[in-house]
């Protein structure tokens, strides 16, 4: 009853990447979150909760991509909120987060998911697949690497879209110059995609949509 009042903290782990991360109670609900930013379960839920229904996620989708695990609420969502048991695969690079999913949310027990423990980059350097959806949720406390900005993996994302195929490119606007903002916008332009951005989602993240021909 507390957590309705304030955040309890049930565990803290130490990441070389992320620093202390923080399994919190918070409205009778796990929580996972960084010093300065939710990284699962909370305001991020919601946030890509409203990336899926903005690029019309449905029951036709087969295939998913998602790029930063933190909890995996992102599957819970997709199942729980879109009825799909599309196949869901995971890139993490951070192995303390992999253990947190696996151990405090259950990530795995929500059926056809695949992690990938790897660096994002080299995960989509070395991999051919395609997918129906692709969602990138890279961050660093509550920084997107500038690796994630560049031409070369603007070109390499787009190449995992299967045609018609859906990105959702998560951002926070706090953190992430509006200038390099524009420049990803254009470059996933520049790739063949149709670009919209729908801004201030929980008044903190804009998101990039982008559809494949």
């Amino acid at each position: 009853m507390l957590s309705y009042l304030f955040p309890q903290n049930l565990r803290k782990a130490a990441s070389a990447l992320n620093g202390v991360l923080e399994v919190n109670l918070v409205n009778g609900r796990k929580v996972l979150d960084t010093r300065s930013s939710n990284y699962s379960y909370g305001s991020l839920q919601r946030i890509l909760h409203r990336g899926l229904v903005e690029v019309g996620f449905s029951s036709a989708v087969r295939s998913v991509l998602v790029l930063g695990l933190g909890g995996g609420s992102v599957v819970q969502t997709i199942r729980a909120d879109f009825a799909s048991n599309a196949f869901i695969e995971l890139v993490e690079i951070d192995p303390v987060i992999v253990a947190l999913a696996k151990d405090e949310f259950n990530v795995e027990q929500l059926g056809n998911v695949h992690i990938v423990l790897a660096d994002a980059l080299d995960y989509m350097r070395a991999s051919a697949k395609q997918f129906d959806v692709v969602i990138v949720d890279v961050f660093i406390i509550d920084v997107v690497p500038e690796a994630f900005t560049s031409a070369d993996f603007i070109k390499r994302l787009a190449a995992q879209l299967n045609p018609g195929g859906k990105l959702i490119y998560n951002t926070m606007r706090a953190t992430m110059p509006r200038a390099t903002f524009a420049r990803l916008f254009h470059a996933l332009a520049q790739e063949g995609l149709a670009v919209r951005v729908v801004e201030q989602v929980e008044l903190t993240n804009d998101l990039l949509l982008g559809a494949a021909a």
